[in-house]
């Protein structure tokens, strides 16, 4: 049985375009696991569904490994940002790049340097493990962290654009 989702996310959630994430968050030692009604998505298969959505997955990290880069590849997320010590400036690039808007924005971060972008998205987004005041902040607090956080907002988002005909089960 599908899930039914909110209505308030699904008028937030339709008009993305964009998801961005805190990579430095896909490296959580102790990720919780994360299940809707066994209907969720493999980690992967979010971001590739996105895509089939025009939805571009976008990670950014103020540290540069190549633990981040497998992760990102296994994500299917093609953009990559490492060493990114200036987020705000990256998040207007991103914007004027990508031809989109605050509104079409969604953003996952958990750290108190992702509160300024946080307050400008669409659809801000902590992972059960942020800190307090960004979750406060966010609109919507994940059951899962790391890569499982990634995967419930990506479901999130196909399932809002989706609302008319669910997803296949």
């Amino acid at each position: 049985m599908m899930q039914k989702l909110r209505t308030d996310l699904i008028v937030k959630l339709i008009p993305i375009r964009l998801l961005i994430i805190n990579a430095d968050g896909l490296l959580t030692e102790h990720q919780i696991s994360y299940d809707i009604q066994n209907q969720s998505l493999n980690n992967g298969q979010g971001t590739k569904a996105l895509k089939k959505l025009y939805v571009e997955s976008i990670a950014i990290s103020t540290k540069k490994s190549e633990a981040l880069s497998s992760i990102a590849n296994r994500l299917d997320i093609e953009l990559l940002y490492q060493s990114v010590f200036q987020k705000d400036y990256l998040y207007t690039k991103l914007k004027f790049e990508h031809s989109v808007s605050d509104s079409e924005i969604a953003y996952i971060g958990g750290e108190l340097s992702d509160l300024s972008i946080i307050n400008q998205v669409g659809f801000p987004v902590a992972p059960a493990d942020a800190a307090l005041e960004v979750k406060t902040k966010s609109y919507y607090v994940t059951y899962g962290s790391g890569e499982n956080a990634v995967r419930e907002v990506a479901e999130l988002i196909l399932k809002a654009k989706n609302h008319s005909n669910g997803l296949s089960e």
